[in-house]
């Protein structure tokens, strides 16, 4: 399935990092027309730590600005990188800020939707990837947990493995709480499914 591609970039907030010379100023002049609000500074503002509040960040890559920038506040940032050397130690650090995109200087106006174009569906889509991941990576956390209050459960209270899936997901539903958060809190707690009447009953009435 086809995900929808940022066309329309109009009320987007750009912060420009360079020199304010002409390729600035044709940077400064393309990016108003299409729609975006522009600051240029010549070197990143100090948010304290705190998320830059833009939505895109264009950077001089020749002029060292790209140095003070903290990875931190500029993670889910589309960066597109300013480029007129291509020295290896300037491209290394294009690299590092790990730029979706780029444009050539001296800048000229044909070129710069193509960067921001590339930048932000790019950057779009590394965001939904990293979602995607931390998703994974929460659903692998429960199942451990579980299992672990399972086989506590097997262990402490001499259940089978299926009565004790069973208590701990009844336990959860009576609750009202992910079955996860029932886990964590039977291996913090303890527990003592044999005090459960319907499983008691379900224990006693199965034969030998």
């Amino acid at each position: 399935m086809s995900r929808a591609i940022q066309k329309n970039f109009r009320g987007l907030r750009a912060l420009v990092i360079m020199a304010p010379d002409s390729s600035c100023q044709t940077l400064q002049r393309t990016l108003q027309k299409l729609g975006l609000e522009v600051t240029v500074v010549r070197t990143p503002p100090d948010c304290g730590g705190a998320p830059l509040p833009f939505d895109v960040v264009f950077f001089d890559a020749d002029d060292g600005s790209d140095t003070a920038l903290d990875p931190a506040v500029v993670a889910d940032l589309p960066l597109i990188a300013l480029i007129g050397s291509e020295a290896p130690s300037r491209l290394a650090r294009v690299i590092q800020n790990r730029a979706a995109s780029h444009i050539l200087k001296p800048v000229r106006s044909s070129g710069i939707f193509t960067a921001l174009l590339l930048a932000v569906n790019e950057q779009a889509e590394r965001i939904r990837h990293k979602n995607e991941v931390q998703a994974l990576n929460r659903r692998l956390a429960g199942r451990r947990i579980v299992t672990k209050a399972i086989m506590q459960l097997i262990t402490g209270c001499g259940l089978s493995e299926k009565d004790a899936y069973e208590w701990l997901r009844s336990e959860a539903m009576q609750r009202r709480i992910p079955m996860e958060d029932m886990a964590r809190h039977t291996i913090e707690h303890g527990a003592n499914p044999a005090k459960d009447a319907g499983l008691g009953q379900r224990r006693a009435a199965r034969p030998d």
